[in-house]
């Protein structure tokens, strides 16, 4: 699923001030400057409406699609694959919009595919992890380690 998404993650507020905290995430980078301007375009209608700073908006970017990276590094892709494959169990590779340390990681300079970490319902109430998929991934880490210091 290739589906970008506004995601209203908080909301705290009284009469005078409400603040509203949201993640926004697209694989398509000009589709990401889209949702941003949208959000920067109803600031500004709110504003012109209602009187100057009704609304205060800050936008910090903090992931970005990682694959236009990755991409440069399939070797990368194919370690962590082998790993996998070593650990008895089928590679899915799937889309994920961001918000992981792979993510930032890769983006810092060191590219590094998402590994399962047996997480499951992110931004949830229904958020989750299994203990025993954390162990599978660290095995799987370990494979990589191997692999990577026999080169």
């Amino acid at each position: 699923n290739y589906e970008g998404f506004n995601h209203l993650i908080s909301v705290n507020g009284a009469v005078e001030k409400t603040e509203m905290i949201y993640i926004i995430r697209n694989h398509d980078k000009t589709i990401f400057e889209k949702q941003k301007q949208d959000f920067i375009m109803n600031s500004d209608y709110l504003n012109k409406k209602y009187g100057a700073n009704t609304v205060e908006l800050d936008i910090t970017d903090s992931y970005y699609n990682m694959r236009e990276v990755l991409d440069d590094y399939p070797e990368i892709i194919n370690i962590a694959i082998k790993a996998i494959k070593e650990n008895h169990l089928d590679p899915i590779i799937e889309p994920i919009r961001g918000g992981t340390d792979g993510a930032r990681l890769t983006f810092m300079g060191l590219p590094c595919p998402n590994l399962g970490t047996g997480g499951y319902n992110f931004h949830g109430p229904f958020e989750y992890a299994s203990i025993k998929e954390m162990y599978i991934a660290i095995e799987i880490i370990k494979s990589i380690v191997s692999e990577v210091a026999s080169i």
